[in-house]
């Protein structure tokens, strides 16, 4: 349920804030914001699927079997002699040798697919006589059926596109594609550039309403936007996979439900090594922060390292994120109710629980985007260095940070957080008239309430080395019902964050909406960033790497705060001065997606 906050005074400001945002933008004359992921106009299935099992060989419809001229010989050199003989009597029966001819050789639901090791590039799939009348933008679904060669290596498409719903019913529903080798990277599938230096294609393998959908022990690598997706789905698996060096996402799941993202590793990817976006809103009536009893994804035991963001979740709705390891990315993970054009706005209702979130203080933007001579400037993506590992962050993210959460109801809880050198989680609010065009005057502050953080290990490793986060919270002070209770520090440390106060405790949490505008307005120029016009926005410190801390933060007395800069005495002008800034955020919109349509052709880029 969306809370809505009645009484007089905040009805005000929040009609001051839509009102200025509505001048500043019609003065503007400018288009809203990019959004980080364009796709069609997606809906959430109906949510009566449940998640799929691994069928053994036996309890299989049919079995179809994919190989390489040389699965034979990497067959031969894996370790285990009882993998060997099971690999062994399946090359006996292999027909194909691209991995979306197997998928068009399905004729009964239930079917198994079974990978040989391998590298597949799948050569048909890249300029089929399908693809020939398609000059890039969104594909609907339809096409997707007809010719997902156009953007896809390997697409499974289960829905009849001429019925009014998004359930799979054709013999594509319940599909299972299984990796044979001893490891994901024994079965790997490959993007990687054309002759002229582009992307082959934006996507390694996509599900599209494949209820049932189940893929374990791949690799997919070197795409323009992802390595695996699953699209209006209901129930699917992803297990013992590794998504790498892509331009975007080593995982993307979109508008699904009843999903398992589990045992992965995914680095080296410009946004995100995992993200469940506006996955299926289940708890929208949900009052309470706390356990999830119904999730929509499940995201366990992975590990997600070396990305611009480790974990991320635009509408990151229902997701149940426990027993990762989310280090060593310029941000740990994030839930959000930023961007526009995804269902289920705003976030609610992430579940994040013993996550080990430690030294996330990469610095791609430093590295490989700031510069005339940086990588991430290269002309053709062939030339950029994305197989030798480097990052071109699609965002502009405070570098540093465990987690970042603006939405609702996120329970975080029982995780181990340390060294993270800017802070360990951040919790604040983005007006929704200012990134997501919505200027219904109940709606503005329709995000970052009722989030709990508690039993949190901070600023200690699992060995107990100090090492302290920057600050432990950063909290712009906005928000009903936030709470923070029984975080634990190292002996003789205290909790640290910005606010002048005590951190609300959960029998007493936050009672104003509207926080500490001085803050808010550190989204401003840092809003700005385009790894191509802007890439290091001036009055913008979040690309910075922060100084490592000492090991005496936190000592008792030395807590770091901030003054108190507003409250709830505010002036209503701070407010207009916060939100003139929608222009550059807007004109900054404009400018991604002008680069991104000069970046589909090569020559207007240049």
């Amino acid at each position: 349920m969306r809370t809505v906050l009645r009484s007089a005074p905040r009805t005000a400001l929040r009609l001051l804030l839509v009102l200025v945002v509505a001048v500043v933008v019609g003065l503007s004359g400018v288009s809203t914001p990019a959004t980080a992921h364009e796709e069609r106009e997606s809906v959430f299935p109906a949510g009566d699927g449940k998640v799929p099992k691994k069928r053994s060989l036996k309890q299989a419809a049919d079995v179809i079997v994919v190989c390489k001229a040389d699965s034979r010989k990497r067959i031969k050199k894996l370790k285990s002699k009882q993998l060997r003989k099971f690999n062994m009597k399946l090359l006996k029966k292999c027909e194909h040798r691209h991995m979306q001819a197997a998928v068009d050789a399905v004729r009964k639901q239930r079917t198994n697919i079974y990978v040989l090791p391998g590298v597949y590039r799948e050569q048909p799939s890249w300029d089929p006589p399908c693809a020939e009348d398609y000059d890039g933008g969104i594909v609907e679904y339809d096409l997707i059926v007809s010719c997902g060669e156009v953007v896809n290596l390997v697409t499974i498409a289960g829905d009849d596109p001429d019925d009014p719903d998004i359930k799979c019913d054709n013999q594509l529903c319940h599909l299972q594609m299984l990796g044979t080798g001893a490891k994901p990277s024994d079965v790997t599938l490959k993007g990687g550039f054309r002759e002229d230096g582009d992307w082959v294609k934006h996507n390694g393998l996509k599900a599209d309403r494949a209820d049932g959908f189940y893929l374990a022990n791949m690799k997919a690598t070197l795409f323009r936007e992802n390595a695996f997706y699953v699209h209006e789905t209901d129930g699917y698996v992803l297990d013992r996979f590794e998504g790498s060096y892509n331009q975007l996402y080593g995982v993307l799941t979109f508008t699904s439900d009843h999903g398992v993202i589990s045992n992965c590793n995914t680095h080296h990817n410009g946004d995100s090594g995992v993200y469940p976006g506006s996955a299926a809103d289940v708890n929208t009536q949900n009052t309470n922060t706390g356990p999830l009893t119904r999730w929509a994804v499940e995201v366990k035991r992975c590990r997600m390292h070396h990305n611009a963001l480790g974990f991320s979740g635009t509408a990151g709705n229902s997701v149940y994120v426990h027993h990762n390891k989310i280090h060593d990315n310029g941000l740990g993970f994030i839930v959000e109710s930023i961007l526009g054009g995804h269902p289920g706005m705003p976030q609610d209702h992430g579940w994040f629980e013993n996550n080990k979130i430690y030294s996330n203080n990469t610095n791609y933007y430093e590295q490989y985007v700031q510069g005339d001579d940086a990588a991430c400037q290269e002309e053709l993506p062939a030339d950029i260095g994305f197989e030798k590992g480097v990052v071109c962050p699609a965002f502009g993210f405070p570098v540093g940070t465990g987690g970042m959460i603006i939405g609702n109801h996120n329970f975080v809880s029982s995780n181990h957080v340390w060294d993270n050198w800017r802070q360990g989680f951040m919790l604040f609010w983005v007006p929704p008239a200012l990134m997501r065009d919505d200027y219904d005057p109940t709606h503005q502050q329709d995000n970052s309430n009722f989030n709990a953080f508690t039993k949190n290990e901070l600023g200690y490793s699992p060995k107990g080395e100090v090492l302290p986060n920057g600050i432990d919270f950063f909290w712009d002070e906005a928000g009903q019902g936030n709470c923070w209770q029984d975080n634990l520090t190292a002996p003789g440390k205290e909790v640290t964050h910005n606010y002048a106060l005590d951190l609300p405790d959960c029998g007493n949490p936050s009672q104003w909406p509207i926080g500490n505008l001085v803050k808010t307005t550190q989204l401003i120029p840092c809003a700005t960033y385009d790894r191509f016009s802007n890439p290091d926005p001036p009055a913008c410190d979040w690309l910075d790497t922060p100084e490592q801390p000492s090991t005496d933060a936190g000592a008792a007395g030395t807590q770091v705060r901030s003054a108190p800069l507003d409250g709830p005495g505010a002036p209503a002008a701070l407010v207009a001065v916060t939100l003139v800034g929608v222009l550059g955020i807007r004109v900054a919109g404009v400018r991604r997606r002008h680069r991104r349509d000069a970046v589909d052709d090569p020559a207007e880029a240049a």
